[in-house]
């Protein structure tokens, strides 16, 4: 800081201030004339904290401009120790005994020693991927090569020589994917006496009347579009290549449709998480979607999603993010757990004027106003390190395989009481700090939701986050990036029942393409209403499709 005895006050400061340094002199020495020595004072030490507060809130928006392009919600554990240690030395003996980093750091050892003797004892399920390269259901050619007829007589000796073995290589080879065009040649027979009735082969089923589109292909478009996140203008290139010429606008009018066969699969995806999911997580993102009655001809649509038991995804669209067209009419009723962030668009599902549901926090959301101050406070070292030993010990309980009541009492013994040690932290800092202060907000925002936020100890089948509703919106974000914006509203109806068609096959493991083919050659057939639970993604089969 600079000598403030060096300082003079200099009247082009205050004109380069815009006066205001000049009205804080003036009301100063007005009072000092009065015989006010006191408040005075008083008025000049607040309009210095009030610059001082606004000189942190630059140097925080600083900060975050230079975090972007960054996952700026990640915190390094040794940037993290590196704040403890910083925590340290600004506040000396006093910070020490306020908060025990050496007690902290040998926990935190303690907590890795644990998860590297498991991690040890108890390999992850997923097997660590081979390097290089490999394959998986690819069609293999194997290519006989015989050795040349004159090289099978011994050079040294002249005598034959004679098979010993055989060594195999391996080349990959691509084929660029190749449309075929099926033609069918269907008999016709009639009576040749009374030349009455005429008998014709069946034709092959088609999901679309009258189109030549087969089910492999419009599973192509949807997944390309909806998975892949590639615009119908970009795909209609590609096919170009390909040998066919489909329009955009053709390719437009077989999304639609295979969005309508799909549609009743996802309004029962929805009855599902809705009535039977034991924990519903929630959020949205917006979507524009083009709309000439709007301004600049483009409205912000919102993509609300909603995740079932880790298993079923649903996505629905509003044209606008109010509650009452999205959350309050999708999760009405809902009476089991939803887990979302605090916004307050979902407390009418809390409070019984939408439904009577129990709210259950997220640690993400709840970190992330902490992790924006990481550069320029290191004041939030010590919670972000509570909060990230919550995690840890997650993870431990994973490696573990604890079932949810041996999770919940891990959590109790475990987790609480780092909980313990993080809300007096946020109390005295709440008390202790101006209201207006980011640190104050992030430490207010915690409190206000604390009973949600460990509702998680209670329960072991509530995570801790909700995170994996995040990692399903962000294939909304991908292809909003790619196509820009919805073609309509109705369009964006349609993309929201693709989207929970791909996200839900994603999370149970199942490849969109054969299950989009499968699903539709069933449809096509016949397939009836009352069963529609067998064609979903939880209970398709590869090799057989719907039971």
């Amino acid at each position: 800081m600079a000598d403030v005895n060096s300082s003079r006050y200099d009247p082009r400061d205050a004109a380069a201030a815009g006066g205001a340094l000049a009205e804080v002199r003036d009301a100063a020495l007005s009072m000092l004339a009065e015989g006010e020595q006191e408040e005075a004072l008083e008025f000049v030490l607040a309009a210095l904290a009030a610059v001082l507060r606004k000189s942190r809130d630059l140097e925080l928006l600083v900060a975050k401009l230079r975090r972007v392009g960054r996952s700026s919600e990640r915190v390094d554990p040794k940037q993290l120790a590196l704040l403890l240690e910083e925590l340290a030395e600004q506040f000396g003996s006093e910070g020490k005994q306020a908060v025990d980093l050496e007690a902290e750091a040998r926990s935190d050892a303690a907590l890795d020693r644990e998860i590297e003797d498991e991690e040890t004892v108890r390999p992850a399920k997923r097997p660590k991927p081979r390097s290089g390269w490999r394959t998986r259901n690819v069609v293999r050619e194997v290519h006989q090569v015989a050795v040349p007829s004159e090289e099978r007589t011994c050079n040294h000796c002249g005598g034959p020589r004679h098979k010993i073995g055989t060594d195999v290589s391996r080349e990959l080879d691509y084929v660029p994917g190749h449309f075929v065009e099926h033609e069918y040649h269907r008999e016709k027979w009639a009576c040749g006496k009374c030349k009455w009735g005429v008998t014709t082969a069946p034709a092959p089923n088609k999901v679309i009347p009258r189109s030549a589109a087969s089910p492999g292909l419009l599973a192509d478009v949807v997944v390309r579009k909806f998975g892949d996140h590639t615009p119908l203008h970009r795909l209609h290139r590609i096919y170009d290549r390909s040998g066919a010429t489909i329009p955009v606008s053709t390719l437009a009018d077989w999304v639609r449709e295979t969005a309508d066969r799909f549609a009743p699969l996802v309004d029962r995806l929805a009855e599902r998480v809705v009535e039977d999911a034991y924990v519903v997580g929630t959020d949205a993102t917006g979507l524009p979607v083009l709309d000439p009655s709007s301004p600049n001809n483009i409205q912000r649509g919102t993509i609300w999603c909603m995740v079932g038991d880790s298993t079923d995804v649903v996505f629905r669209y509003t044209p606008t993010g109010e509650g009452e067209a999205g959350p309050w009419t999708f999760l009405a009723g809902r009476r089991g757990y939803i887990q979302a962030d605090a916004a307050s668009v979902f407390d009418r599902l809390y409070n019984g004027q939408a439904a009577s549901a129990v709210e259950a926090g997220c640690w993400a959301h709840g970190r992330r106003r902490l992790v924006d101050l990481q550069d320029t406070d290191c004041r939030v070292a010590y919670p972000l390190n509570l909060i990230r030993r919550l995690y840890r010990l997650e993870h431990l309980a994973d490696l573990r395989e604890l079932d949810p009541d041996a999770r919940a009492a891990f959590r109790q013994q475990r987790s609480a009481p780092q909980l313990d040690k993080l809300k007096p932290w946020l109390v005295r800092t709440l008390a202790d700090e101006p209201p207006s202060s980011a640190l104050a907000k992030a430490s207010g925002y915690l409190l206000n939701q604390w009973g949600a936020l460990t509702r998680f100890l209670h329960d072991g089948r509530l995570a801790l986050d909700n995170n994996l509703v995040e990692s399903q919106l962000r294939a909304v974000a991908l292809g909003r990036r790619n196509y820009l914006f919805a073609g309509s509203h109705d369009a964006a109806h349609r993309a929201a029942t693709l989207y929970s068609v791909m996200r839900t096959c994603a999370l149970h493991g199942v490849p969109p393409l054969p299950y989009v083919t499968s699903v539709l050659k069933t449809l096509a057939a016949g397939w009836p209403n009352d069963r529609i639970d067998e064609l979903l993604p939880g209970r398709w089969q590869p090799s057989t499709g719907p039971p």
